[in-house]
């Protein structure tokens, strides 16, 4: 099942280029080598053995597509003992498929080969209880302290309830460490900030808040790029994070092996956070409603996701379209 890919309000970077993204994917039932050929297969290119348990398919329509083992593991696959444990436990460690930035107009060749995978026995997340996997976005920004940027974390921060809420997770990635929402002091601190947000702030915010990687949405390799030596400073603890100038969309569950999924219904969660950042009155509206919120009200995220639905009424509409 494919389906279409809204454009994103914002379609182009600060200098003018279409904005890109990466896109990695996890999954099981099939070996590195098994995707590999039908990647081949499908998409053009050549295999090539880059790394332990690691190929990388080149020069297909969609670039470099590496697919990998994802364990740190791997790169004692070859000590025997170690090798052997991998092949016992490859139903729960998953298969990784990373792309190259693509342009969001090949997103759908993408897709297709998702579907691909999935006809020749890859699953997800739902096959079992201990399998964790998801789906990673990667969406260049405008530029980094670009308004838009701003903007758009800010609309996350309002609506990160909102999007758990109205397409649940698994609940084996919701009981594991790698997708946690932000912490409510930083969301409160953030968004006490307004539209007067700077970037210098939300760094010493995130600082403070949120020095890891296992959050829905990851600000490091964005924080990391914007500036080397301030991300040296303050994230001491982050010397393997990677700069790249996108946001880090990691909340999506891998539902691979559900025919009636596909990335499109993942993109639009995105596309969702970036359509109300381009809304100056929808976000007063959304952080109006916030400010007057009572915090220590049991249940107050279910009913904070029910005050977004309400407010966003018109949006959602446009997202079903």
């Amino acid at each position: 099942m494919t389906s279409s890919f809204q454009p994103l309000p914002n379609p182009d970077t600060a200098a003018g280029s279409p904005r890109k993204v990466g896109v990695e994917i996890e999954f099981a039932g099939l070996s590195e080598a098994e995707a590999a050929d039908l990647a081949r297969a499908e998409l053009g290119g050549s295999v090539q053995e880059t790394g332990q348990r690691k190929l990388s398919v080149t020069d297909t329509r969609l670039g470099t597509i590496d697919i990998v083992l994802d364990t740190a593991l791997r790169r004692l696959s070859d000590d025997g003992l170690v090798d052997a444990g991998l092949d016992a436990a490859r139903g729960l460690i998953p298969v990784e498929i990373v792309t190259e930035p693509l342009d969001p107009g090949d997103l759908p060749t993408l897709d297709a080969f998702r579907d691909t995978l999935r006809q020749a026995g890859a699953v997800g997340t739902r096959d079992g209880l201990l399998l964790g996997f998801g789906v990673h976005l990667n969406i260049e920004v405008v530029a980094p302290h670009a308004p838009h940027t701003l903007a758009t974390l800010r609309a996350f921060a309002l609506l990160e309830e909102h999007l758990r809420a109205s397409a649940p997770i698994d609940v084996t990635r919701r009981v594991m460490p790698f997708v946690a929402p932000w912490p409510r002091a930083f969301t409160d601190a953030l968004l006490a900030e307004g539209a007067d947000l700077s970037f210098d702030r939300l760094r010493a915010l995130y600082a403070r808040h949120c020095n890891s990687r296992n959050f829905a949405l990851d600000l490091l390799p964005l924080l990391a790029h914007a500036d080397e030596n301030r991300f040296a400073s303050l994230f001491p603890n982050q010397t393997n994070t990677k700069g790249r100038p996108a946001y880090h969309f990691r909340l999506p569950d891998c539902r691979i092996d559900d025919p009636n999924w596909s990335l499109a219904q993942e993109w639009r969660r995105w596309w969702r956070v970036e359509t109300v950042a381009s809304q100056p009155e929808v976000m007063a509206a959304l952080s109006e409603a916030y400010s007057t919120r009572d915090h220590r009200a049991l249940g107050d995220r279910t009913t904070w996701a029910n005050t977004c639905d309400e407010i966003l009424s018109d949006v959602l509409a446009d997202t079903a379209k």
